[in-house]
């Protein structure tokens, strides 16, 4: 292993990592090694890449652009976005934007979606496109890539959000991505199927939706479940603006494990997805 691989130990005896390091580990922890997955741009490239060289070596990596269940090379980096020429090596089906959006999400066999959001709000509905009013807004942003159709289609959903009060919504300000949309029954009453069970995932923990059945009943709002060592409930609450449900069984999400660590240095060496300074 290069010494850009390796993971190193800090003097209290832990792995040494960054926030960033564990969203993409935990993340990482949510893919099953039977989904077939629809992977958004940025850390969520990376964290289908962990997740298919650890322990889950039999998912279906798919990108919107088409490329189907990639191989990935360990030697190799994870791609830097989705139309990457290195996401036709090995790959079982070189399709279109039709096939993956059209025959694999919206066809109904993505069983999940990992994506990254701008902004999330308490029943995960997602935002990538617009800060502020859509017709006078503050700040466009990248736009809808395949988060419509993963949001309406895909079995479930994981979310990745940098741990920041500014992207955490009582109400997202644009809805690119329906989560559970206006609380229970919002799916079924938009024509969508049920969907579950969705996972947010921060730099700081990780959050689930409060609704048994994908979005029928429950009240489907956001509730923190688990925290990243050295992380309390209180860091969490205080930051989130409206009164956040807390889990009856809050758990630790335990520490990254040295595979994992050195294996996201690898595919990661050059920190295309984990830029310094980006995430706290």
């Amino acid at each position: 292993m290069s010494s850009e691989a390796s993971a190193n130990v800090s003097g209290n005896g832990q792995l040494d990592y960054n926030p960033i390091d564990m969203l993409c580990i935990a993340a990482a922890r949510e893919v099953h090694n039977d989904d077939a997955v629809l992977v958004g741009m940025g850390p969520p490239l990376l964290v289908c890449a962990l997740a298919k060289q650890i322990h889950a070596p039999g998912m279906t990596y798919v990108t919107e652009s088409g490329p189907i269940d990639w191989v990935l090379d360990p030697e190799h980096q994870a791609p830097i976005q989705i139309a990457e020429a290195k996401l036709a090596e090995g790959a079982a089906m070189l399709g279109d934007m039709i096939d993956a959006l059209g025959v694999i999400v919206m066809g109904g066999r993505a069983t999940a979606a990992v994506l990254q959001s701008a902004q999330i709000d308490r029943l995960g509905n997602m935002n990538t496109m617009v800060i502020g009013d859509y017709t006078k807004f503050k700040r466009r942003l990248p736009g809808t890539g395949g988060h419509a159709d993963s949001g309406a289609s895909a079995g479930r959903v994981i979310s990745t959000v940098p741990f920041e009060s500014r992207r955490f919504r009582e109400r997202v300000d644009f809805r690119t991505t329906a989560g559970y949309i206006d609380g229970p029954g919002g799916r079924v009453n938009a024509g969508l199927n049920l969907q579950g069970p969705n996972v947010c995932v921060t730099t700081a923990c990780i959050f689930t939706f409060d609704t048994p059945d994908g979005g029928e009943t429950g009240s489907c709002e956001m509730t923190l479940d688990g925290l990243f060592p050295g992380v309390s409930v209180e860091d969490i609450t205080s930051q989130i603006p409206w009164d956040l449900r807390v889990s009856d069984n809050v758990h630790a999400i335990p520490h990254p494990t040295t595979e994992e660590l050195e294996m996201l240095n690898l595919l990661d060496r050059n920190f295309v997805h984990r830029v310094p300074g980006r995430y706290r």
